[in-house]
């Protein structure tokens, strides 16, 4: 007797394939915002490092010379990858820029205005910092809920303030502050 061949072709059904897809589907819905948050922060990790690297350049100046200057050239470590301004103040890098400011306040500040929407301030060791600690986050958001404002409590911020016009760094229109 000769056995007979099964017509099955070992497919998947179109059930399957859509369980498939779906299970796809929510786990991605899951893990992107966990990515989107993750780049996020590394953005913001390297804007800290750029901004502590200027401050701690300041403080060598600084012990070296009895005060802070406002001349990126004058520091022991000059930035790279960045175009100074006429006056040697602002540093601008393709993702946004830093300022040296120790008129005001005795900091570097340091914005993303490109991938992120956010800043950050290192205030000098021997300046008057007042009530934002020397570290401090900014989220140039209107909105409270918006992911930019969220960064920086994710980032262990405690929120100090909100400003508004022209005392929001770096002259935006409205910031949240946030001590890091």
């Amino acid at each position: 007797m000769k056995k007979q061949m099964s017509n099955c072709l070992g497919g998947f059904t179109l059930i399957e394939l859509l369980v498939v897809v779906l299970i796809i589907g929510i786990l991605a819905s899951v893990a992107l915002p966990q990515y989107e948050k993750a780049v996020m922060k590394s953005r913001f990790s390297t804007l800290m490092a750029t901004t502590d690297a200027i401050a701690e350049a300041e403080e060598v100046y600084y012990m070296a010379n009895g005060e802070y200057t406002e001349d990126f050239e004058a520091l022991p470590v000059e930035p790279t990858g960045c175009t100074l301004s006429a006056d040697k103040t602002t540093c601008t890098y393709p993702w946004g820029k830093c300022t040296l400011d120790i008129d005001i306040d005795g900091s570097a500040v340091c914005a993303n205005t490109q991938t992120l929407n956010n800043g950050y301030a290192r205030f000098f060791q021997h300046s008057h910092y007042s009530s934002f600690g020397p570290r401090s986050c900014y989220s140039f958001s209107s909105d409270m809920q918006s992911k930019y404002t969220k960064l920086c409590a994710q980032m262990g911020g405690t929120k100090v303030s909100d400003y508004s016009g022209t005392s929001c760094l770096p002259s935006h229109g409205h910031c949240h502050v946030y001590r890091l």
